[in-house]
């Protein structure tokens, strides 16, 4: 016997906002220009946007507007959220791309054509899911998926705010085949609506309907 844990973020957790405001911004500039080159980061804090980057576009696109839109579509949108599309400080620190990175990216010869930068990465496809993820990671974003379209199109849980976290762990028999859903954790950001114990109770009876 042995457990498998696995991990999920909302799409309002720090790291996925930095995420979706560099994945929005590459694709305004190739919807635009098919032949930018793009390489985009995003750094977010309270009250604080920062994105930089190297850029070859033969457009403009308006960085300010796509990361408000971003953060607002998100749910960020109130100022006691200590983060607010509407009114958070954003710097852009865009750049030309250089010409040694260009060099590597851009070849007349397709077959001489570099890389602009590197990486490893691993993982595996299942058949333990439709999804082809693990049982665990497949739950895990099954129960942010469900919080944050109640948060979004219902007013089930009105305290709900974006940024939450789900961990999923299953317990394997020895044949590594899934037998029971071992533990399951769930924390949100939420507004103050009651004292402690009640904002608790509430809040994990909700949850439970959701389970």
């Amino acid at each position: 016997m042995y457990l498998f844990t696995s991990e999920s973020v909302s799409s309002g957790h720090p790291d996925k906002v930095a995420d979706q405001i560099s994945d929005a911004i590459l694709d305004q500039f190739l919807a635009k220009d098919k032949n930018s080159k793009v390489a985009c980061e995003t750094f977010v804090t309270t009250g604080q946007v920062i994105v930089g980057g190297e850029v070859k576009s033969s457009v403009y696109i308006d960085i300010q507007d796509i990361t408000r839109k971003v953060i607002t579509d998100i749910g960020y949108n109130k100022s006691d959220y200590m983060f607010d599309g509407n009114s958070c400080g954003i710097l852009s620190a865009i750049h030309e791309q250089s010409a040694d990175i260009n060099r590597g990216v851009e070849r007349l010869n397709p077959e001489q054509q570099g890389a602009g930068d590197q990486g490893m990465m691993f993982g595996y496809a299942t058949n333990e899911t439709a999804n082809y993820l693990p049982l665990s990671l497949d739950l895990a974003h099954e129960i942010l998926y469900c919080m944050e379209k109640i948060r979004k199109e219902t007013s089930l849980m009105p305290y709900l705010r974006p940024d939450s976290k789900s961990q999923v762990t299953v317990q394997y028999n020895d044949q590594c085949i899934a037998e029971r859903i071992h533990t399951i954790v769930v924390s949100t950001q939420h507004d103050e609506f009651d004292d402690d114990e009640r904002m608790l109770a509430r809040i994990k009876a909700d949850v439970k309907q959701i389970l």
